[in-house]
């Protein structure tokens, strides 16, 4: 299942708000922030979002 932020498939490069929580299999992730302000957000199916300081989408792992 796609992760979406505000309705829209996220993207490695994407711009989001950093402070916004990405949706994965209809619900809300997990996050959890990490070293240099990165923060990682997860779901129970596995997969993984992370978000740079800049709010752009960083990493997606499934």
């Amino acid at each position: 299942m796609p992760t979406t932020s505000y309705g829209y498939e996220l993207s490695i490069g994407a711009d989001t708000d950093r402070d916004d929580i990405p949706v994965c299999c209809g619900e809300d992730m997990t996050g959890k922030d990490r070293d240099r302000g990165y923060r990682d957000y997860t779901c129970d199916c596995g997969a993984t979002v992370t978000i740079a300081p800049s709010g752009l989408v960083f990493d997606i792992t499934d």
